[in-house]
């Protein structure tokens, strides 16, 4: 099932008054996890397909979508979690979940999992998705999985181990094939689900997560790239096992960050926007020339008036490329333009 209905309480999440009665459902349109002995990542599409409440949750959508994200993660990995638990708890409880998760058939593919839980489930679901961390948004997903490509991110499994660059590490350039077989998955689902005969992605598939994974190759791979990094050069000497000074690894691991990730990142974000916004632009552009053919007909001067459509449009094209104009504010841009059209037929 990949719709997600969230009961909003002060169970789920304290910032909800106990009082309010509200829920939101999502849908989830696309999914991958990166799993490693380090780390354990969850990336999800969600779309708001509706909500049910008496408290005004349009202002914190985004909070509602947070948690939607968190809890599914809770609820899938404790189901996981429970139909091992009778062979694998020991293993569990002294390697922890990531590394857990990371052996090979640890993780049930059967997609009959049992879905009826009990109230001490619930309460463990609810314990689990209190303990995971999460961020949303095209930059912040962007910036992060770059600097995780890129060997420069922090290792949830050791917090309170510094984090030394080394571009010449075997090991830690291990993530970039980690990230090239994510991406090569979700790009099989995705041609599954366009389906042989059309040839054709379906709106909910739009490949959001391969974009965002093609971005962390760049970064990571720019990263380790004398050409654009030069200043890596620095850390040749200390080959592929050994361990650079800080102080060097961190001057260097900055210019990595500029010269690579942040580019990277640039990059990736900007065809994000233009994914999201390619429907909304047609929406835009087909309305607005509908109301200039009708206007046309009744006018001696047509071509005056579709010109001046295709002018009118520039503006609000340019401001949702650049994600600057909301989906919410289209309908109130094409009355505008209509006003102005008819003030000129």
């Amino acid at each position: 099932d990949s719709t997600v209905r969230l009961p909003l309480t002060s169970r789920v999440d304290p910032l909800f008054d106990q009082s309010a009665t509200c829920s939101c459902t999502f849908e989830v349109v696309e999914c991958v996890a990166l799993s490693n002995c380090a780390r354990f990542e969850t990336i999800f599409v969600l779309e708001e397909q509706q909500q049910q409440t008496k408290i005004d949750l349009i202002q914190n959508i985004t909070l509602c979508a947070d948690i939607a994200g968190r809890y599914l993660t809770a609820y899938r990995l404790h189901q996981q979690i429970s139909s091992q638990r009778t062979k694998s708890s020991s293993l569990l409880e002294r390697a922890g979940l990531t590394t857990w998760l990371d052996l090979p058939g640890a993780v049930n593919t059967e997609s009959n999992l049992d879905n009826n839980l009990s109230d001490k489930q619930c309460s463990e679901i609810i314990s689990l998705a209190q303990r995971l961390s999460s961020m949303d948004g095209a930059l912040n997903l962007s910036s992060h999985l770059g600097l995780i490509a890129g060997g420069l991110a922090p290792r949830p499994n050791r917090p309170d181990r510094e984090v030394i660059f080394r571009p010449y590490s075997s090991r830690d350039a291990h993530i970039l094939l980690q990230l090239k077989r994510t991406v090569e998955v979700v790009s099989v689902v995705d041609r599954e689900e366009d389906g042989l005969e059309s040839g054709k992605r379906p709106k909910n598939s739009r490949g959001r997560i391969k974009t965002l994974l093609d971005g962390a190759l760049s970064a990571g791979k720019a990263a380790r790239n004398e050409d654009i990094v030069p200043e890596i050069k620095q850390l040749k000497e200390y080959g592929s096992d050994g361990t650079p000074p800080k102080g060097v690894a961190d001057v260097v691991a900055q210019a990595a960050i500029e010269k690579a990730v942040q580019p990277s990142v640039e990059s990736c974000v900007a065809r994000l926007i233009a994914m999201e916004t390619a429907d909304d632009i047609t929406q835009l552009r087909q309305q607005v020339n509908e109301i200039a053919s009708s206007l046309c007909l009744d006018s001696k001067d047509g071509s005056r008036l579709t010109k001046m459509a295709n002018e009118l449009l520039h503006q609000p094209t340019i401001l949702l490329r650049e994600g600057k104009l909301s989906r919410s504010e289209i309908d109130d841009v094409i009355r505008s333009i209509e006003v102005e059209l008819r003030s000129h037929a």
